[in-house]
Formats: C-alpha cells, sequence, structure tokens
C-alpha cells in the first residue's frame, strides 16, 4: 500500500469515465503496481479460455471509454485490494455508472470485520449490555460509533460469534444520501458467499433470504450512522446468541425490539483524560479544563483541538485555550464540527430550522414549551419534539430545554445567514411581553433583562428588570 490512508471511494462514481478515475486512484493507493503485475494477478483468478491480455487490462484505466466489462473490472480491483466488501462496492458502482441503477443510496461498502477502536479511546458511560437491540443515540460528534465499536470489540471477546456484518449506513454523511436496504442487503448476501445470479429482488425478499442464510448462526451487526426506523428494520436478524448494535443521531422508538441508549458529550474528568492524554506530562490541568470547556465537551470538537495541538507543537496548552476562546467570542467553529451540526440542521424540517434558528437568541441558559412558542409566534410543540429527537435539544429540567454550546453557536450562524435582523427583534419582543405576562421565573427575567439592555432596548430591559425585583 502507498502513502495514502484512505481507499478512493467508487461511490462517488456516476460515470464510466468517474469509474476509470478511480480505478487509476486505487491503482496508487495500491503502490502503483504494474500493468503487467495487475494482468499476472487478474489472470491467476480467472480460467484459462478467460485469460487476458495486458492491453485489455489496460484499457480499463484509460477516460473515454462507452462500456466496460464490470467483471474484468472486479477482477482488476481485487488484485489491487482483496477485500470483498470493497469489492461489492464496486460492482454496485459499475451498476450505478452503467444506468442499471439509480445512484441515490445505491452503493455502499460493507464489512466482515470490525473496525479498528480509534486511539485515545476514553471508556465512558453508557455501558452497554448485549441485550435488546442496543441503540446508542446522540448529537452529532457525541462519540456514538466509538463507543459501539468498543463495545462490539469486548463483546466478540467475551463471547463468540460466528459472523460479523458491519456497515454504514449514511444516515448523517455530509456527501452521501443514506444507503438504501437493497444495497446493503445485497452487500451482505454477496459477503457472505451469495452469487449475484442467485441475488433476489428486493428488500423483502432479500431480507428473507439473509435471515435463512443466517440461520442457526451467532452474528454480530454493527449498523452505524442510521437514518431511521425504516432503514434497518430490514436488515435485522433476531435469533439465539445474535446480537445487532445500531448508532444514530435520532431516537428509534419506533423499532421493535429496541433499547435505546443515550450518549451525551464527556463528562469532565473524562474530558481532561481525553486530553492529557494527547499533552505533555507537565501540561497545566487548569488549560485542559478551559478547552474541554470551550468545546462543551463534545469528544468531536475535542478530538480536532488534539490534531490542532499536533500541528502546532511550540504552542502551550493556554495559547490553545485562549485561541479557542477567541474563536468562540467570533462565532467560529471548527469546520468539521459545523459540518456535522450542518447534516443534523439540513435533516430537520422547515418549521424546525426556523424554531432552532430562533432558540439561540434565547437570552436563558434553558428555556421552557411557552418561552419557544413565544418566539416562534406559532404552536411548537412538533417541532420541540423533532428538535429532541434528533438530540439538537437537552433535557434541562421538568418540562424545561437547553442548546448545548455549540449548537447554539452554530444555530445563530445559520440565523445570522436566513434570518432579517426585524423578525429576529419581533421574535425577541414576543418572548420578553411572554416573561412580563406569564411570572417567569427570575432567572428567564434577569437574562433577559441582560440582553435587552445589551442589544439597545431600554424600555424592555426596565420593565423586565422591575419583574425581576418584583414591583
Amino acid at each position: 500500500m502507498s502513502q495514502f490512508a484512505v481507499l478512493p471511494d467508487p461511490g462517488r462514481a456516476q460515470s464510466l469515465d468517474e469509474v476509470a478515475g478511480c480505478l487509476r486512484l486505487l491503482k496508487t493507493w495500491a503502490g502503483n503496481p504494474s500493468y503487467e503485475t495487475i494482468t499476472a494477478r487478474v489472470n491467476t483468478r480467472r480460467p484459462p479460455a478467460g485469460q487476458v491480455g495486458k492491453t485489455t487490462v489496460v484499457d480499463c484505466f484509460r477516460a473515454g471509454r462507452r462500456r466496460l466489462d464490470p467483471d474484468l473490472v472486479v477482477a482488476v480491483v481485487e488484485a489491487l485490494h482483496a477485500d470483498a466488501g470493497y469489492t461489492n462496492q464496486w460492482r454496485q458502482a459499475l451498476r450505478v455508472a452503467s444506468g442499471e441503477t439509480p445512484g441515490a443510496g445505491a452503493q455502499v461498502r460493507v464489512l466482515g470485520s470490525l473496525p479498528a477502536v480509534p486511539a485515545g479511546f476514553v471508556p465512558r458511560t453508557p455501558e452497554i449490555a448485549p441485550a435488546g437491540v442496543p441503540v446508542l443515540s446522540g448529537m452529532a460528534g457525541a462519540g456514538k460509533t466509538t463507543l459501539a465499536v468498543h463495545a462490539a470489540h469486548q463483546m466478540t471477546a467475551a463471547r463468540r460469534f460466528d459472523r460479523v456484518l458491519v456497515v454504514n449506513l449514511r444516515g448523517s454523511h455530509a456527501d452521501q444520501p443514506p444507503a438504501v436496504p437493497d444495497a446493503v442487503l445485497d452487500g451482505f448476501l454477496r459477503l457472505l458467499g451469495v452469487p449475484g445470479q442467485h441475488l433476489p429482488h428486493g428488500s423483502a425478499a432479500r431480507s428473507r433470504a439473509l435471515r435463512t442464510r443466517l440461520s442457526g448462526t451467532r452474528v454480530l451487526m454493527l449498523l452505524d450512522d442510521a437514518a431511521d426506523e425504516a432503514q434497518v428494520a430490514p436488515l435485522l436478524v433476531p435469533g439465539p446468541g445474535s446480537l445487532t448494535l445500531i448508532t444514530s443521531r435520532r431516537r428509534l422508538d419506533g423499532l421493535p425490539g429496541a433499547r435505546p441508549l443515550e450518549v451525551g458529550v464527556f463528562r469532565p474528568a473524562e474530558a481532561r483524560e481525553y486530553l492529557l492524554a494527547a499533552l505533555p506530562p507537565t501540561a497545566d490541568p487548569a488549560a485542559a479544563d478551559r478547552i474541554a470547556a470551550t468545546c462543551g465537551y463534545l469528544p468531536l470538537a475535542l478530538a480536532r483541538v488534539v490534531a490542532h495541538m499536533r500541528e502546532r507543537p511550540g504552542w502551550t496548552p493556554a495559547d490553545h485555550a485562549d485561541w479557542l476562546a477567541e474563536r468562540r467570542r467570533a462565532g467560529r467553529l471548527d469546520p468539521l464540527v459545523r459540518q456535522a451540526l450542518d447534516v443534523s440542521y439540513r435533516n430537520l424540517t422547515a418549521p424546525g430550522r426556523d424554531l432552532l434558528r430562533l432558540l439561540a437568541h434565547h437570552p436563558g441558559r434553558s428555556f421552557d414549551g411557552p418561552a419557544a412558542e413565544a418566539l416562534a409566534g406559532v404552536p411548537a410543540g412538533e417541532a420541540l419534539h423533532e428538535l429532541a429527537t434528533h438530540h439538537l435539544l437537552m433535557p434541562a429540567g421538568p418540562g424545561r430545554w437547553a442548546l448545548h454550546d455549540l449548537v447554539r453557536v452554530h444555530a445563530a450562524g445559520r440565523s445570522a445567514d436566513e434570518d432579517r435582523r426585524a423578525d429576529r427583534r419581533a421574535a425577541l419582543t414576543r418572548l420578553f411581553d411572554h416573561l412580563l405576562t406569564s411570572g417567569a421565573d427570575p432567572a428567564d427575567l434577569a437574562a433577559a433583562a441582560g440582553y435587552a439592555e445589551a442589544e439597545g432596548w431600554p424600555q424592555h430591559a426596565a420593565l423586565l428588570s422591575s419583574f425581576q425585583n418584583g414591583k
């Protein structure tokens, strides 16, 4: 393998020219073997009557072809990277590029073994017991996949599974649509040795075939980043000794047998442990605590800070803490954190997006349903439920909700881009009027008064302050 650590993704190829381009990238990834070497490897896998010459193999890599021999291309891929799941991904890409199947969601890579646990893993709650169908859900960047992979390794060490099946369902992928169940079932069945000509048509038939194929075997299945219940239901394989782990940004309450497990952010001690493991032994723990708090203890944000530290070895932990604080004051997020939150935002309905943007301007640390409705100017129960289902709201006490700090920063940025100032002012005026007439909590009144004063609304500030003081 060459210095390139990431395999080229054939799922991005939508034409035969792009397939050929991806094949050239794979050749580079594999260390740039000669065409003679590739041809020899291909021919070792083919019967005497199907032997090919070097020129035929070279043609697979050239642009401008009107057609490609899919079997030969797959053989070339196997000669460069003999992984069954990756090879199947190329089969799917070839069907899309040749127009046999629609592209959206029809390509997915399945694996027959568990990925490695990422470096720097910090054990934390929740503990995942092998019962029911554990569904790990939480906000973007909470570390659901890492927890699920670690738990899967622990379970395979503690009990024997006959098969392991793993797939990224892309429920919250930034660039690609969610994988369709039919494509995942296709990949699983091929991985289990079902020839292409024997694959049944349709998700229902393929789901039955998967259950039949795995009957009597103990299977560990990891379905990562599920979009919704409909995507994962056809993939479940019940049976004694089998276990399915699911991760999702959404709560999958309607999934039969689901055992919900909420994955929150790091606890302060866990965040400190994670950061200190990446810092010199003499690092100041107080600076690590400042960094963790600025990141809202979100594992993805902390991982990005660790990457930043490694790129700037001359900086002290205090330098990084100051740098983060300045970015926060400017409303700036790490690009990967912003991208992750963008996906969650795009997956909302229009009322959910509208409410989230307005909630970013709520002056308090938490709010209740009536305050959210005052901001929205319309009934907001369904939108609040949607935001909670997508883990864009956190419970903050009986009947109260809060935004994670980074979600608030992201939503405020979206509001600056998408909302008129007049609309934001009208929403806050409705909120202040609600607080003045509803007997609001003094802490809410104090926060609103401070916000009104800072925004240059002296009349509202004076009224809110007087109500806070019981006048």
